[in-house]
């Protein structure tokens, strides 16, 4: 990665930052991320070493996400075994094998979700209990996992084929790009998990499956979730990705075929023609350009939406979320979820405190927190995510209660 890396500071304790630098390689996804609001995408990928030791701010899991990954992980982990056993689907003799050395479906699903648990492990927005319930929500949802994955599948046809050997270059070195050195040319057969990259793009991408035979190439990629036009646009990118990719695809072959597979059917179209290409290029040329500025700005441009920011994880370091788009809580009906900034006030009784208004200095909502042991400051200023507006006809007052899932931020001096 290349850039300055400059460091910057949103005013919330122990969240003063580093921003990321400018990537080598875009991807899909990220140029998409990077589109949609780059503050997001640059406070998402910044370091904080003030707050954890690892890269990136600290995400809560979203359930259906973790979900969707256990899925994918554990059927690239059955379609690698089912390849290097050189069974062509589940329904020939060697697949019940091959499942059997795995310990069965389920028991590749159970892995999964653990080592995905695993890597919550030290996040400091994970509580303990939070921790326990997504463990117990995600465990309870392994039987559904099971039958996605046994579904994908039932439905599924590996072209056996040889394995390539490695290129050579005429200096002894191997033909691959300089991003990715150890990528080889594919020959026949099914490839999971294929990394393709273009480097004079600056784009890369990893394909589900790649399947390879005479007459057909084919780029296959599973999805959990409900459909999207999004899926097919992804799909188009990996074909121009394949198509400039001459490590793994040294004869420039075209894909003939693009699959979305879902967990109840599967999504064809051809692969796109050479001026179709040459658009999509062009086109990644552009954005990867303007993606480059924007992650290069002292201050990265904050998109505000009322329709996503709400489901922002960096919200709470967003100063323009706050000042265009978080409402006063006196507009905000009884029973609703919002987000809410105020000064602590004098504590009211063992589980509530009034909050004053950061503008007026005011009273102007009782706080009632999940457990009496939370502890808040009077006269520091917060930021609460996810207030629900309660309707007490025995208070005077405006009254939020916190919930078990509710996070609170401390602003520093400098705010």
């Amino acid at each position: 990665m290349t850039g300055s890396g400059a460091d910057f500071d949103p005013g919330i304790e122990a969240s003063a930052g580093v921003w990321p630098q400018r990537p080598d390689l875009w991807s899909y996804s990220s140029l998409k991320e990077v589109e949609a609001c780059p503050r997001r995408w640059m406070l998402t990928r910044a370091q904080y070493p003030d707050l954890w030791s690892r890269s990136g701010y600290p995400m809560m899991p979203v359930i259906a996400a973790v979900f969707g990954d256990v899925v994918h992980s554990s059927l690239e982990a059955i379609l690698k075994a089912l390849v290097a056993a050189g069974c062509e689907s589940t329904r020939v003799a060697g697949a019940a094998h091959v499942l059997r050395e795995l310990g069965g479906i389920t028991a590749v699903v159970e892995h999964a979700l653990k080592d995905r648990l695993a890597r919550l492990v030290g996040n400091p927005r994970l509580n303990r209990d939070r921790g326990r319930r997504v463990g117990r929500e995600l465990s309870d949802r392994v039987p559904e996992a099971r039958a996605q994955v046994q579904a994908y599948l039932s439905r599924i046809v590996l072209p056996a084929g040889s394995q390539p050997k490695r290129a050579a270059n005429p200096d002894g070195g191997n033909t691959c790009s300089r991003s990715c050195p150890q990528r080889r040319p594919v020959g026949t057969g099914s490839h999971p998990e294929i990394t393709l990259t273009a480097d004079e793009v600056r784009l890369t991408g990893r394909v589900d499956l790649l399947t390879v035979a005479d007459d057909v190439v084919r780029i296959t990629d599973y999805k959990t979730g409900v459909e999207d036009p999004g899926h097919l646009d992804q799909l188009h990118t990996y074909a121009l990705l394949w198509d400039l990719d001459r490590a793994v695809n040294p004869s420039g072959r075209k894909v003939t075929d693009l699959m979305a597979a879902y967990p109840s059917r599967e999504v064809s179209i051809p692969g796109p023609g050479e001026e179709e290409l040459r658009v999509l290029q062009q086109s990644f040329e552009t954005r990867i350009a303007a993606a480059d500025a924007e992650v290069a700005a002292p201050m990265p441009a904050a998109v505000t939406r009322e329709d996503t920011c709400g489901f922002c994880q960096v919200r709470q370091l967003c100063a323009e979320y706050w000042e265009q788009i978080v409402p006063g809580p006196d507009s905000v009906p009884p029973g609703d979820w919002f987000d809410y900034q105020g000064i602590v006030g004098q504590r009211n009784g063992v589980r509530s405190w009034w909050m004053m208004s950061s503008r007026t200095g005011g009273r102007e909502l009782l706080l009632r927190t999940p457990l009496p042991a939370t502890e808040l400051t009077s006269g520091s200023q917060i930021r609460v995510l996810g207030i629900r507006l309660d309707d007490d006809p025995e208070v005077e007052a405006l009254v939020g209660a916190m919930s078990a899932s509710s996070e609170v931020f401390v602003l520093n001096d400098r705010r």
